[in-house]
This record gives structure tokens, sequence and C-alpha cells, in this order.
């Protein structure tokens, strides 16, 4: 009996092996070899209300040293299933002065300096800034010196992270050396306590590409960049309303316009082209973005493998067997049929605890309330 049980756990070791493989192979980005540097988001599920949701952002930069980053990161939907964690807190910005000239007791001139130099008076700016939950511990930027997270609209569906490696005076803090796939960072997201009457319960993080500002990849190479300009042109159509005409000649000779009149195509007497706008567009040679997703799972209870309410029934173990050995579907969610509490539900062992329970009074089925979502 020892020796058959053994045989199906191999077995079942074998082809979860082999569905890791594959899975690994499918989730690979397919673009990521052909740009110098790759910014991947992953693709999580969560139960809903629950808090601090890890979401790995990690990186391939094969050929250079990252030194700094910004990425701002946006949900594509209104935080309806999905919020960033966010705190509103009020920051100081202290400024120093050293007055250059005086009129009377008035400094008429004056000049920022260092904080430990010689100043006359100091000016002291409050703003209000909403920070975003993060973790970087065990991820490529840890021990960076200035790591930032912060969010635009306040309201949890975007944030800006920043993030350099140097910042001037004191110590080096060296870059992140070439190498590929590592975490840079884990960013915190909350799934709220969605219905499981809703159907598109799926939020994508996407790294916004518009802006300038907001997205910028720094390596070794400071001549490098990920932004490629575009120049447009301003073609305007005129055609002239009063020409200015020698009528001494024989036939008269037309010699200039007096007055112009801008219009929108033919007929007209003349064009003009110029460069009128300098805008910028993201090089896809140089970075590829591979956006992510957060999928709120629906409720379930431990054991109910059939999904009828009742856990741990001879209805569960039927569906077990249906799709252990005949292909039947899995469990929605797959954790529900995780009858031993082992973390992995749908597979032999849950349906050796099923048999166990129902047939020879075993221990109860996983289905314990801590278990629930």
């Amino acid at each position: 009996m020892s020796s058959q049980l053994s045989f199906r756990k191999v077995t079942f070791l074998t082809l979860v092996a082999m569905i890791l493989l594959a899975a690994t192979a499918m989730n690979s980005p397919n673009d990521i070899q052909t740009c110098e540097v790759a910014i991947s988001i992953a693709d999580i599920t969560a139960f809903p209300n629950t808090a601090d949701n890890p979401i790995a952002i990690s990186i391939d930069n094969p050929l250079d040293t990252l030194l700094g980053f910004q990425l701002w990161i946006q949900l594509d939907r209104s935080p309806d299933i999905v919020i960033f964690k966010t705190d509103s807190l009020t920051e100081y910005d202290t400024t120093y002065w050293k007055c250059n000239a005086y009129s009377g007791p008035i400094c008429t001139d004056s000049v920022i300096v260092p904080s430990d130099s010689a100043w006359d008076f100091i000016y002291i700016d409050t703003f209000e800034v909403v920070r975003a939950d993060f973790d970087t511990a065990g991820t490529l930027i840890a021990g960076w010196e200035y790591v930032n997270v912060n969010s635009l609209a306040g309201n949890g569906t975007e944030l800006i992270i920043t993030g350099i490696a140097d910042l001037p005076g004191g110590s080096v803090t060296p870059g992140i050396a070439p190498q590929s796939g590592g975490t840079l960072v884990n960013i915190l997201a909350d799934a709220l306590d969605v219905s499981d009457t809703v159907v598109n319960r799926t939020a994508n993080l996407i790294v916004n590409t518009t802006f300038v500002d907001n997205l910028n990849i720094v390596i070794s190479d400071l001549n490098w960049t990920i932004w490629q300009p575009v120049l447009l042109w301003d073609t305007t159509f005129w055609v002239c309303t009063d020409w200015l005409i020698d009528t001494t000649q024989d036939p008269p000779d037309t010699i200039d316009c007096v007055s112009w009149e801008q219009t929108s195509g033919p007929p007209w007497d003349s064009i003009l082209i110029v460069a009128d706008t300098l805008y910028y567009v993201l090089d896809t040679t140089k970075l590829c973005i591979n956006h992510g997703s957060l999928e709120v799972l629906q409720s379930y209870v431990c054991g109910d493998a059939n999904g009828d309410g009742t856990p741990g029934n001879i209805l569960d173990l039927t569906f077990l067997v249906d799709r252990i050995f005949r292909g039947g579907p899995p469990s929605d969610p797959l954790e529900a049929s995780d009858l031993n509490c082992d973390g992995d539900g749908g597979n032999i062992l849950d349906l050796t605890t099923a048999v166990d329970f129902i047939f020879r009074g075993g221990d109860p089925v996983c289905s314990a309330a801590e278990c629930s979502k």
C-alpha cells in the first residue's frame, strides 16, 4: 500500500514540475531580449479584503549598471476592487540664504547656501504629500540612498516610484550591476471587499509612457536615453488679397503682395513650413515594458471543492476524482480544493484526506475560518 502511495506522490510531483516549467516559459516576456533594459510588473491574484499584497517589479539590465530610475504606475480602473495603500503627511523644506547686498536693514540680493555654511536667514516651506507603501527588503535596490513612492492623485490609483543609488556626498553606493530578472522593488496593494457578483475582477497595472518627467532609466553611460526626440513641422497656406502692381508697364507688372490671408487649402499662393514642436517618444529598442495585473479572486471555503457551500462531503470527493483522473474542471478558485491545508489544492493528497474523513472518521477537512476567504 505504501509503495503505491509513494508511486502516486512521485507521479504527482513530476506532473507539477512539468506544469511549473511550462508556466515559466509562458510567462517569460518574449521581447525582453530585444531591448537594452526591460521593466516587468508581475501578474498576481489576491482574495477579497486582503491587505499588502506584494506586486514585484523586476528589471533586466544586461548591458550596463543601473544608477537610477523613475516609474509612474497607474491602475486602469477606478479604485473599486484594488487600491494602492497611501498615507498623507506634511513635509518641510528648509532653505538657507546668504545676503549679498543690503539697502538699509533690507536685503536686496541673496543666494541659497549649504546649511553648514554661514547664512543670514532661512525659509521653511510646508507642503502635503501622499506616500505609498512599498518594500525593498531582499530587492536589488535594498540599501540605495534614495527610494521614494508618491501618489500624485492621492486616491490610491497611481504611484510614482523614484530610486537613486548614490546621492552627492558621503560614501559611494553602487548601482545594480548588469543582470537579468532581479526584483527591483515590491509595491503593495490592497484587494477590496469585492462581491462575488462582480464579473470583471482584474485591475491592470500600466507603466505610463506619455510624460518624459515621470519615466526614466539612468545607467552608467550618461549619454544613453530611453527617449527619442521628434520634431513636428507646421505648414500654413497663404493667399494674397492685395497685390502691388506697376501699372506703368505694358502689360502691368505684378511687383509684390501687400496683404496676405491664411487659408486652409487651395487656392493658395504660397506656403510656410516652420519647425513647430519638439516632443519625445519612448525608444522601444532601449526600453521594453511588460505591464502587470492584479486579479481579485472570488471568495471560497477551504474543502468545498465543488463550490456548493458544504465542505468535505461526497460531492467534493466525486469532484476531485473527476478532476484528478478524468481531467475535469478545477475548483474555482483552486484553493477551495485544498482539503488538507498544505497550500496546494486539488491533488491526490486532498483526495486521500476526503476519503479518510468521509469513510474512516479521520480529521475534518481544512474548513477552518482562518482558511476561508
